[in-house]
């Protein structure tokens, strides 16, 4: 998580004024009691579905946010919220059998790649631990881990394509 965390704050401090005005304005949008910190209620009614209302899940990727352990989320914690959703992994969770309650996979996973080539937003996705293990029930066996995933497509797309300064397309308002 430590790792997510710093690519979110990296991402924020690149980020144009108006994109960190937009990030504080999406973070007391949640904070609707105005405390200047998000508590478990505001949490849930802010992450509606993304989570499919599976409390397990939600109070288990609360509890990973909140780095201090306060049961409150701090702007600064809630970067890495924003981070995790204007990018979609929060939507990334292991399919195996062994990590139901994973919130969001952290680091390294394996995707099939039949799955990605297919349809790039129902990919199946799996922690090392459930791939090593074969802890899954899934039609393809052709999988890669994301880092060679992202080097291979890269390498077939023939484009060069070449982020914004600051890691954040500004077309699509996503990381």
């Amino acid at each position: 998580m430590e790792e997510i965390r710093e690519a979110a704050l990296a991402s924020y401090h690149n980020l144009p004024e108006d994109q960190k005005k937009l990030a504080l304005a999406k973070f007391k949008e949640i904070d609707s009691d105005g405390s200047g910190t998000i508590n478990m209620k505001e949490f849930k009614k802010s992450m509606g579905s993304s989570f499919d209302n599976d409390s397990n899940i939600m109070k288990r990727g609360f509890k990973e946010l909140d780095k201090n352990g306060d049961s409150k989320l701090d702007f600064k914690e809630y970067i890495t919220l924003y981070y995790l959703v204007e990018s979609g992994r929060v939507l990334v969770y292991c399919a195996g059998s062994g990590c139901k309650f994973e919130p969001f996979l952290k680091g390294l996973y394996f995707t099939c790649v039949d799955c990605f080539h297919h349809d790039e937003d129902e990919t199946f996705d799996l922690c090392t631990s459930c791939y090593r293990h074969g802890k899954y029930c899934h039609e393809h066996t052709n999988f890669v881990d994301n880092y060679v995933l992202l080097r291979s497509k890269a390498a077939c797309s023939g484009s060069t394509y070449e982020p914004s300064s600051s890691g954040f397309d500004s077309e699509s308002n996503k990381f």
